[in-house]
């Protein structure tokens, strides 16, 4: 935990604002391995002066041999979440979603939107706040059959509760994106046509995309 927190992994697995309790969890446990050892340690050089059986040795053997995983992890880090891994976002699964207001979008010719939160104006703002305005929405290429989409990971707490949100991609840039491979970050632009819902991956909404800008992919890309 420790090693992870140190160099930003960390973000492959939890949300960013979870550092803080999984720093003071990492002390915790680092600090209670230390004691385990020092006593091991201690009690070792009592029992070998009090007995001359040679099992002791065997018994803390077994013990230091728990610590190999935890030495692999500092060297061996695995991946990042894969988008075929994950089941598809349900944002707004229910019929009966709740409407509520959104705040207007930001001023500018293109602001940007993060892209879970285009579904959630989608699905449950309101107003049509998206109408008529041109917007940035970055993610990555995600290939479903002939399609190619605009995909983002998106974990709530950690990477157990991970989903896929994702917006069809069309209008006249569509095609360059569709050229890309599977898993190439973009930043597009567009508009979102009005008069669409999203309860989830069967109604997947569509962005017009009028320009594509490569991009590389963020340090944390949940």
């Amino acid at each position: 935990m420790a090693m992870i927190a140190a160099t930003g992994t960390f973000t492959r697995y939890v949300k960013p604002g979870l550092l803080p309790w999984l720093a003071g969890s990492a002390v915790v446990v680092i600090g209670l391995g230390l004691a385990a050892i020092i006593r091991d340690v201690r009690n070792g050089h009592t029992d070998h002066g009090h007995d001359g059986h040679g099992d002791h040795p065997h018994k803390h053997g077994a013990t230091w041999f728990l610590v190999l995983p935890i030495v692999l992890l500092i060297f061996i880090v695995p991946p990042a979440l894969s988008a075929r891994s994950i089941a598809p976002a349900n944002i707004a699964a229910a019929t009966n979603t709740p409407r509520r207001a959104f705040p207007p979008l930001p001023a500018g010719d293109a602001p940007a939107v993060p892209l879970p939160e285009v579904l959630m104006r989608i699905a449950a703002g309101s107003s049509d706040t998206l109408a008529g305005r041109t917007i940035t929405v970055t993610g990555f290429t995600f290939k479903e059959g002939a399609r190619t989409d605009l995909a983002k990971i998106v974990i709530v707490c950690c990477a157990a509760d991970a989903q896929l949100a994702r917006l069809q991609m069309s209008g006249p840039a569509a095609a360059s994106v569709s050229a890309l491979p599977e898993n190439t970050w973009v930043s597009v632009t567009g508009t979102v046509p009005t008069g669409q819902s999203y309860r989830g991956p069967s109604s997947i909404p569509v962005i017009e995309v009028t320009g594509v800008t490569r991009t590389d992919p963020p340090k944390s890309t949940y």
